[in-house]
């Protein structure tokens, strides 16, 4: 289990909200990008798993976790610009994961055919962006 902790007064650090549940075996890894806006977790599970972090007091989990690892995956890291997730599991594979929702977007409306519906926008890209109803 990841809990966020309030370490304003390093002498006196204080919990941040509930733990981010979800993982189905241990935590190895975390990363949070530099605008402290996205937290990465990496599981034993073989996923990496994203919170919303914008609020501290109530992240919120991102989509679906990140499949595809076949073993633990014990390192995440952010690029600093925070568009690219490099992720590692123990049996060498390292992959990067594309982090900017609108170029996400531009490659969901090419494979739903133009066809990107609120709920798909909300499902895929993003429930915090605006819904733009058109495909670019």
């Amino acid at each position: 289990t990841v809990r966020l902790w309030n370490t304003s007064d390093p002498s006196h650090p204080t919990l941040l909200g509930q733990p981010l549940t979800g993982h189905t075996a241990n935590i190895r890894g975390v990363a949070i990008t530099s605008d402290g806006r996205t937290l990465a977790t990496a599981g034993a599970d073989q996923t990496v798993r994203l919170w919303n972090t914008t609020d501290p007091t109530h992240p919120i989990p991102v989509d679906q976790p990140l499949t595809g690892h076949t073993d633990s995956v014990y390192s995440v890291a952010f690029t600093p610009d925070g568009r690219t997730l490099a992720t590692a599991d123990a049996n060498g594979t390292v992959r990067l994961w594309d982090m900017d929702s609108d170029r996400s977007a531009q490659r969901i409306c090419a494979a739903t055919a133009n066809t990107l519906t609120r709920e798909k926008w909300e499902k895929y890209v993003s429930p915090e962006l605006p819904y733009r109803p058109h495909c670019p």
